[in-house]
């Protein structure tokens, strides 16, 4: 499989970090507050995972070139808003021609009798 552009790899790559980061932060705060007398509710770890996986899932997606991907990448964008040089740096880079053409997939070609000639 070929490497995708530059774009998708930074796109993806953010996502992935954004992942991680999350679950890291969810792990340190959960071993961090175990034996003090407060608590979070297993709801709150379920959204923060449900966030964690998401972002995983659609760094996956990016890179792969998956159609939910170029979706779910312009909804996690939402969280760079805070961040207006890196959102807008990602804004970019998602309206890019080699980001969109690496979501259109091209047909697989298939023997046909002209090609077997």
């Amino acid at each position: 499989m070929r490497r995708p552009p530059a774009s998708v790899r930074h796109v993806a790559g953010t996502h992935w970090a954004v992942g991680v980061a999350v679950a890291a932060s969810v792990a340190l705060i959960h071993f961090s507050t175990r034996h003090l007398p407060i608590s979070f509710s297993p709801k709150a770890y379920a959204i923060a995972g449900g966030l964690a996986s998401l972002y995983l899932l659609t760094g996956t997606l990016v890179w792969f070139g998956l159609a939910p991907g170029r979706a779910l990448s312009r909804l996690c964008t939402f969280l760079y808003v805070m961040r207006p040089g890196l959102s807008h740096r990602l804004g970019e880079m998602m309206r890019s021609p080699e980001f969109v053409a690496h979501f259109t997939r091209q047909p697989l070609k298939t023997a046909t009798t002209s090609d077997a000639e």
